[in-house]
């Protein structure tokens, strides 16, 4: 009977040490779950981030500068954005808008890169392959015909009496006029008489983008056509 007891107690002690070894072993299996799914968002944000556009960053001064390219290749046209205007001197803030195919950026002084631009284009073609407009902007304003006519009235004032002059449009996302029809209510309001398409020497150029326009004063030198620098 001794003998059947210590057997018996030998038994109980063998299982109760086995039953703690188990339990450790499902807490280790419970930690290591817990970790996996920490992980697993870990991944899963780093995936989505790897995915969000290079200039999605929101601008934190206002943009002077509006740049098209092709919107098949949006993450090569910023990069390709940030060497043009490295090379031009400038430390670009590069916004996203709503529309494909076009940078919002803040730059120092748009005017003088875009001359540098210029420069560039000319001495080293290779370094723009999907980049096409550079236009500088001076003001921003609701999309709106009121509030576009009104800065359009304070710009013509850069214009002389006898200068030749054109408006340029560009409209995104904006369908409240037909393009013609917009033109002529937002040139009513200058009062200067000589149009001339073809050879002017100032430009007001319009670009809407959604809810808001830019407006600029320019002269023909103002702006890059990438391609019209190419092939003259």
């Amino acid at each position: 009977m001794a003998k059947k007891a210590r057997k018996a107690a030998k038994s109980r002690k063998s299982v109760s040490a086995r039953k703690p070894a188990k339990r450790a072993f499902k807490r280790t299996v419970s930690k290591g779950a817990k970790a996996r799914v920490v992980r697993r968002p870990a991944r899963a944000v780093s995936r989505k981030a790897a995915q969000v556009p290079l200039g999605s960053t929101p601008l934190k001064g206002q943009a002077n500068l509006i740049v098209t390219f092709d919107p098949n290749h949006r993450g090569s046209a910023e990069l390709e954005l940030r060497e043009v205007l490295r090379q031009a001197g400038e430390k670009p803030q590069i916004g996203q808008t709503e529309v494909e195919g076009l940078f919002k950026v803040a730059v120092s002084d748009a005017r003088k890169a875009v001359a540098r631009i210029r420069d560039l284009v000319r001495g080293n073609s290779g370094l723009f392959s999907v980049t096409h407009h550079y236009t500088p902007v001076d003001r921003w304003c609701q999309a709106e015909v009121s509030a576009m006519q009104k800065l359009i009235r304070e710009l013509t004032s850069g214009i002389g009496r006898e200068e030749k002059w054109k408006m340029g449009l560009n409209k995104r996302h904006w369908d409240k006029l037909e393009g013609n029809q917009l033109i002529m209510r937002l040139t009513e309001v200058v009062d200067r008489p000589n149009v001339d398409l073809d050879s002017p020497e100032k430009i007001i150029q319009v670009e809407i983008i959604g809810k808001e326009a830019g407006l600029s004063l320019l002269t023909p030198k103002d702006v890059v056509d990438v391609a019209k620098e190419k092939g003259g």
